[in-house]
């Protein structure tokens, strides 16, 4: 997975990759969110893979964890 290959998202609509892969920080769940509000924001998060994508029909760039299964490479170059 590279930048400029083509992807399928989750909704069905298509996507280019436009970042990444890099490291990321992933801060989504609930839990995280009381730990930053609590001074404890160090220990919050996981780390993963992330790579940006931009959707073609509404034109919104978007960050993606390689690891959630949300979008599948369509081309492979």
């Amino acid at each position: 997975m590279k930048v400029g290959e083509l992807v399928k998202l989750w909704s069905g609509e298509y996507g280019t990759i436009v970042r990444g892969p890099y490291p990321f920080r992933f801060t989504n769940t609930p839990s995280d969110r009381d730990m930053i509000d609590n001074g404890m924001g160090h220990l919050a998060g996981t780390y993963g893979s992330a790579v940006d994508i931009v959707n073609h029909k509404t034109g919104w760039h978007t960050r993606h964890n390689t690891s959630s299964n949300n979008f599948e490479v369509i081309s492979e170059s």
